[in-house]
């Protein structure tokens, strides 16, 4: 039997209670009934590897039944020597709309009432897709389409009462959650961790065994590095003079021999008071070489980042950081987290900063790759 989730319980009652009604209570259903159910499902499961539209067809066939039966009070009961003559004198196939020709199922009942199937298909395909079954044919015209072939399923499901055709329903739901292949490629189980953004907002930046700026340097290294994965870095430990490697700025990313992008880090609010002092020297760098500049700072006043863009540099604070990042699939901004990590352990070359790093990690994250090397 299959074992239902919640979320599939969910489902159904929204699928069926529309026709059966909210809370719907279904009476015994007789011996006589249950073979007529068993022979629906023979029916669909001999047919159903060939054709697995057949299965959405005998729950049309079923729910049309039931909201006939809403008009049509002798619908609610068993009706076991119905032929298919008498189901067509009682209810009127609708040949033409308009003037077109009706290729589906549409059944009227005492001049007023029209019931179809396409409208019911078209549900029961967003039914099984919503809960991953794919492989459910979504062509509901073409399956709608096919019902004048199996008229011998459409009188057994009309044949039964109300309370087997809820029975039935049930079933036939049951037997295509269970033989439709869960689609486990399309969703996850679980949300995954998007530590990049706990890092810039959460992670404490000070601590007395790393340097000033070390982590929002890192923070910049893996930001640019997942953003432009072509580019080769240039970059040292902080506090180590850019003319030493001959960099512009603390991040010089090149593609090649050509420099694209020259990066100075400064982890704290830039205004026009600290300016020259902070930037002035990358200032000049940046418009002596007609370097594309950034400056990646933690905040900026309007009249200093007017000065920077004037000077063709383009500032770039936490805030506007953390939009960008917000928007980067997981892969991506896993990605700066590594280089992070790569930063600290092989440019700083700081294993205690690494340690608090993926202690911090390992709160957040407990099954992140990277705690294969962290030791408590």
């Amino acid at each position: 039997m299959y074992e239902r989730t919640d979320s599939e319980i969910e489902a159904i009652q929204e699928l069926l209670s529309p026709h059966f009604g909210t809370g719907f209570e279904p009476d015994e259903v007789a011996n006589s009934e249950q073979i007529i159910i068993q022979q629906v499902l023979e029916y669909v499961g001999s047919r159903f590897t060939r054709m697995k539209y057949i299965l959405g067809l005998a729950l049309d066939f079923a729910i049309v039944a039931q909201r006939l039966s809403n008009v049509d009070d002798s619908a609610k009961e068993l009706r076991e020597q119905l032929t298919i003559e008498e189901l067509f004198k009682r209810y009127q196939v609708v040949t033409e709309r308009g003037e077109q020709q009706a290729n589906t199922l549409t059944l009227k009942f005492a001049q007023s009432t029209q019931v179809g199937i396409r409208r019911i298909e078209e549900s029961i395909v967003q039914f099984f897709h919503s809960l991953n079954r794919s492989k459910y044919p979504s062509a509901y015209v073409y399956n709608t389409g096919q019902w004048q072939k199996f008229q011998d399923l459409l009188i057994l499901c009309f044949r039964l009462s109300e309370s087997g055709r809820f029975q039935l329903c049930q079933k036939l739901i049951d037997f295509g959650l269970e033989r439709l292949q869960k689609n486990i490629f399309v969703t996850r189980e679980s949300l995954r961790v998007r530590l990049f953004p706990e890092i810039i907002n959460n992670y404490p930046r000070s601590d007395p065994d790393e340097n000033g700026g070390l982590v929002f340097q890192a923070i910049a290294c893996g930001y640019f590095k997942a953003d432009r994965p072509h580019l080769s870095f240039v970059v040292d430990k902080v506090r180590t003079g850019s003319s030493r490697q001959r960099r512009f700025g603390d991040i010089d990313c090149y593609y090649g021999l050509d420099l694209e992008i020259s990066i100075e880090v400064k982890d704290c609010h830039i205004s026009l008071k600290n300016l020259k002092q902070q930037l002035g020297s990358f200032q000049k760098q940046v418009t002596g070489n007609q370097i594309l500049g950034v400056a990646f700072v933690l905040s900026i006043n309007s009249e200093a980042r007017s000065l920077l863009s004037d000077d063709g540099i383009i500032p770039f604070a936490q805030d506007e950081l953390i939009r960008s990042v917000r928007i980067w699939d997981w892969q991506k901004q896993d990605a700066a987290v590594h280089e992070m990590l790569h930063y600290l352990a092989h440019v700083e070359q700081n294993p205690s900063a690494v340690a608090r790093l993926l202690a911090f990690i390992g709160d957040r994250d407990p099954e992140h790759n990277s705690l294969t090397y962290y030791q408590s």
